[in-house]
């Protein structure tokens, strides 16, 4: 399965995966398509899933759109903090959607995603990234980003998909990638 949040990274890594499919280089066990997964929360404002969904349609997955209430996400909490092994606030937050989808994906008897974590910190990618006042400091504050990826985002993700005994594969961190995207400035 693919994480699908209708961003470009995720969507990138999406339609990839399906050309592949699409090429006969990779064999599914589930079918011809992929399955692609999204969550936002139930009677809320979701412009993710909406975009993950409009992306479905036009690369041809089929689109498994999650949905969870403030009571599920609270009644998470616990098991989140258990797998994150830490109470802070923002990672905890950010973590209870993810971890939630895992479950509901691991549930279905999926056993790994593809995810385009660590695309934004090896590319530049945050608005922040946008203000460096030289290509020097991009580039340093790029490497700096990727080398701590290990204690922020993607030890979030990893750490919140492992948690459900789901195997989360990210692309954009590929070793040769990572080393090509490296020095590319500016």
């Amino acid at each position: 399965g693919v994480l699908l949040s209708g961003g470009l990274d995720s969507s990138l890594c999406s339609s990839i995966a399906c050309k592949l499919v699409r090429d006969g280089e990779i064999d599914l066990k589930w079918g011809s398509k992929i399955h692609s997964f999204s969550i936002g929360l139930d009677k809320g404002d979701a412009p993710d899933s909406d975009k993950a969904i409009e992306t479905s349609d036009y690369i041809g997955t089929i689109h498994h759109d999650f949905r969870f209430t403030i009571k599920d996400g609270i009644d998470a909490i616990r098991d989140v903090i258990l797998h994150l092994e830490t109470y802070d606030i923002t990672t905890i937050r950010a973590s209870t959607p993810h971890y939630l989808m895992s479950r509901k994906i691991k549930s279905m008897g999926v056993k790994m995603v593809l995810s385009g974590e660590g695309s934004d910190e090896i590319l530049g990618g945050y608005l922040y990234f946008h203000k460096a006042p030289n290509d020097m400091e991009h580039q340093l504050e790029c490497k700096r980003r990727v080398l701590d990826l290990g204690y922020f985002d993607c030890l979030r993700a990893d750490k919140s998909t492992m948690g459900n005994g789901l195997e989360s594969r990210v692309p954009f961190l590929d070793t040769n990638f990572v080393n090509l995207c490296i020095d590319i400035h500016k």
